[in-house]
């Protein structure tokens, strides 16, 4: 089973580009309503994105049925994200083990700038049969 983009995903609109073998791309198309008050991309949502790019890529390498709720997140703003642009999350998994995972982001402008890197946690979770629990 393929998993699909999370509601908050869909929402917001962002796109996955490539999913698999620990690695994921995915990329949003920033909008006025995300501007902060300097008139950049509010760094919620470069992390949003950074958090989706990872949990995309950790759930490439899982069952179906695992859940894997990041616990940790670390997010190094290195240049704005300027509105009206796509932004790009090019996440890879650097650990997978039986309980935790680890992966990290780079997030990249349309002409190519660093935008942000980031890092987070994963909890593995094995599934579960009770749906009030997923």
């Amino acid at each position: 089973m393929r998993r699909q983009p999370s509601p908050a995903q869909r929402w917001l609109g962002i796109e996955v580009r490539s999913r698999g073998g620990g690695e994921a791309v995915l990329e949003l198309c920033t909008r006025p309503e995300m501007q902060n008050s300097a008139e950049m991309v509010h760094g919620g949502f470069i992390a949003l994105l950074a958090d989706s790019a990872m949990g995309t890529a950790m759930g490439s390498l899982l069952p179906d049925g695992a859940r894997h709720p990041s616990f940790d997140l670390k997010v190094n703003f290195i240049a704005p994200g300027r509105i009206g642009e796509r932004l790009r999350a090019v996440a890879k998994v650097i650990h997978s083990g039986r309980r935790t995972g680890v992966a990290e982001c780079r997030l990249v402008g349309e002409d190519g700038r660093l935008v942000a890197t980031a890092t987070a946690t994963f909890a593995i979770l094995p599934p579960t049969s009770d749906p009030d629990e997923a």
